[in-house]
């Protein structure tokens, strides 16, 4: 299971959680039914910025979406994050987690929103 699958995982349990509906959570991200299912199912690439307004919509710390790393082994499939051989340039997390410069200003980001005041 890679991170996307992980991560797209973790979304479903956090929406369920919460008593919402997958349409429910559809239109807040301004989405189709249908699109979101195949996120929440790891079908797509997930982008960072979605994982935020996952964040926000759950009102939840990013590093709760996120799988640790150390549960996550096969960081990156040589195919540039693409989706059944699609290698596109969008900024995914299989490619995010890929960059260990990300990774850096990654930990930044979850170190601020941990310590974050709500």
């Amino acid at each position: 299971m890679n991170i996307n699958q992980l991560t797209a995982s973790k979304i479903k349990e956090i929406r369920i959680k919460n008593g919402l509906t997958a349409e429910a959570v559809a239109q807040a991200l301004q989405i189709s039914r249908g699109s979101y299912s195949q996120l929440e199912n790891g079908h797509v690439e997930i982008t960072i910025n979605r994982v935020q307004l996952l964040s926000e919509i759950f009102n939840v710390p990013l590093g709760e979406i996120i799988p640790s790393t150390t549960t996550y082994h096969q960081s990156y499939n040589n195919n540039n994050g693409g989706v059944n051989g699609n290698h596109n340039s969008t900024n995914t997390l299989n490619n995010f987690f890929a960059d260990k410069e990300n990774m850096s200003k990654f930990a930044e980001i979850i170190k601020e929103a941990l310590t974050a005041k709500k």
